[in-house]
């Protein structure tokens, strides 16, 4: 009787399990939009699929391992209901073959059929060559040969086993070359493969149809290992245009998935930065009580407080309808975050690489003007004062600087510590001729009691060789004393602001076209005839 009891159990579990696996429909699902943060990505596929009467599993698979649970959310639409939605992992079956991995893996195919090729071809001169040597000897062993048939003879030995020789090296070293890029192609694939042993991950949905009906299935999902960092191209034809700027992101993402024309949105915000405010708790204020002594050699532990996020947990326990939203969280928007949608299809594999995405395009107004310091560095270099930035929504990033389509350089643009006007150095221009010499006939060195004073001079000259008018900045600087028996006296500043605390002197002028401007800078120190100084 227990047999009997035992085997109907049986029966009874696998009859379930023979239900639940003929109820189970894999259904197609392809990536449409991704949205990338700074750090992370949603991503949002969709599959449709038939189902019968009844209540069916509906399968999605081959998705990544490291989906953040917590942010699935499905979508249904059709006359079905969806009951329950669970996230699983397959560890039978292992991410799918990129695109770069299948083309290594041709590529390795077509090397090893050349490479059996060649060594066919090796096989056949090497044949060839134990046949020529084999039959070497000329003539029978009572008859001699003639010395024309022995030249004749040799001549064909020779040419022949030349022949072969110099094909089999050729050969040989194809071969060789074969092999390295077979060692090479293989060692890629090792590395790469190497990421896809990982388990893929599935999203079992259980649907209930009361007559057969197309079922359409939308998922969301955000995932950690992708994201995007700004860079920006800044372009200014010449100082009577606006600057030109470009504003990119670069995409990056090995999820182990890749993303084939798909409507990308780029996103300023974090999904990783908790969104909770924070709350000040009461901060109380007692005696200070030093630590006591133990006397077994230990202190004993400090209590640690540990605080944990708070995170609800949400079971269906009801049937609910296919239009309605089942969700593993609530997605709140915050309004200081910034979505640029790109029109453009986008492919982007995962492979952990960069990819260029273009954001936007805008013309920034902008004042140019050169500024030079000569006493550091007798160039003058352009700069662009951008106002009107802020509007963009820019973040710190690389900014690549053309200025009459030539690239002069890489700067750094930072709105965090940016004011209202944006300062953009677009590099030299060699028509800015600046000099800064010494004043020697101004120059001295004499005693006054138990002091010395020496006087300095310094002419700077810049001359204007473009074909426009310009505006130009110049600092200087006069020596400030950190001694109180140092004294520096300001003789000629010629007009130039000037900042006591710095010591910075500035200059702001015009210059039209082929016009030069002369200004000079005076001073003199006074100091203990026995000391010395150091400038």
């Amino acid at each position: 009787m227990m047999k009997k009891l035992a085997l109907l159990i049986g029966s009874i579990f696998l009859c379930s399990g023979t239900f639940a696996t003929e109820n189970e429909i894999k259904i197609p699902s392809k990536i449409k939009e991704v949205t990338v943060f700074q750090k992370g990505a949603q991503i949002y596929k969709t599959g449709s699929v038939f189902v019968e009467q009844g209540v069916t599993d509906l399968l999605i698979t081959d998705l990544p391992r490291n989906i953040n649970q917590q942010s699935i959310q499905v979508k249904g639409f059709g006359n079905f209901t969806i009951l329950s939605v669970n996230y699983q992992l397959n560890y039978l079956k292992s991410q799918k073959d990129s695109k770069q991995i299948k083309t290594l893996k041709d590529s390795l195919e077509m090397l090893k059929f050349t490479k059996k090729d060649t060594e066919n071809k090796i096989e056949t001169y090497k044949a060839e060559e134990t046949i020529l040597l084999a039959n070497k000897s000329i003539g029978g062993d009572q008859s001699g040969v003639s010395i024309t048939a022995l030249k004749e003879a040799m001549n064909y030995f020779h040419v022949k086993l030349n022949e072969i020789k110099s094909k089999e090296l050729e050969l040989n070293g194809s071969l060789s070359k074969i092999n390295e890029s077979i060692t090479r192609i293989q060692n890629q694939l090792n590395s790469l493969q190497s990421k896809l042993n990982n388990p893929t991950s599935e999203v079992l949905v259980k649907v209930l149809a009361k007559e057969r009906t197309k079922a359409v299935l939308d998922l969301r999902y955000v995932i950690y290992n992708a994201g995007w960092t700004p860079e920006y191209d800044l372009r200014a034809i010449d100082i009577a245009e606006p600057v030109q700027l470009n504003y990119k992101a670069k995409v990056y993402q090995s999820s182990g998935e890749d993303w084939e024309d798909v409507r990308l949105t780029i996103s300023t915000g974090n999904p990783q930065i908790s969104g909770v405010k924070p709350e000040i708790y009461p901060w109380y204020v007692s005696f200070y009580e030093p630590p006591q002594v133990v006397s077994r050699g230990y202190a004993p532990k400090a209590k640690m407080a540990v605080v944990y996020d708070e995170m609800e947990i949400v079971e269906l326990d009801e049937e609910e309808e296919a239009v309605a939203e089942v969700s593993y969280f609530e997605a709140t928007t915050n309004q200081t975050n910034v979505e640029f949608n790109i029109d453009i299809p986008y492919s982007v594999p995962s492979d952990g690489k960069a990819y260029t995405v273009q954001i936007n395009e805008f013309n920034l107004d902008a004042h140019y003007t050169y500024y030079t310091a000569p006493k550091l560095k007798e160039s003058a270099f352009l700069l662009a004062q951008i106002t009107g930035w802020e509007q963009y929504n820019l973040l710190a990033g690389s900014a690549n600087i053309f200025f009459e389509g030539t690239y002069v350089g890489n700067s750094t643009i930072d709105p965090q510590t940016a004011n209202d006007t944006l300062n953009l150095s677009l590099g030299r221009d060699e028509a800015i001729v600046v000099s800064r010499t010494k004043i020697k006939d101004f120059e001295s060195q004499r005693l006054i009691g138990l002091n010395k004073k020496e006087t300095f001079g310094y002419k700077i000259e810049v001359r204007n060789n473009k074909n426009a008018t310009i505006s130009i900045i110049i600092d200087d600087q006069f020596p400030i004393s950190t001694n109180k028996d140092i004294e520096v006296e300001q003789i000629e500043k010629s007009g130039a602001k000037f900042n006591e605390t710095t010591g910075k002197l500035s200059w702001e002028f015009e210059l039209k076209s082929l016009e030069s401007k002369p200004i000079e800078m005076k001073y003199s120190i006074k100091y203990p005839k026995d000391k010395k100084i150091e400038l």
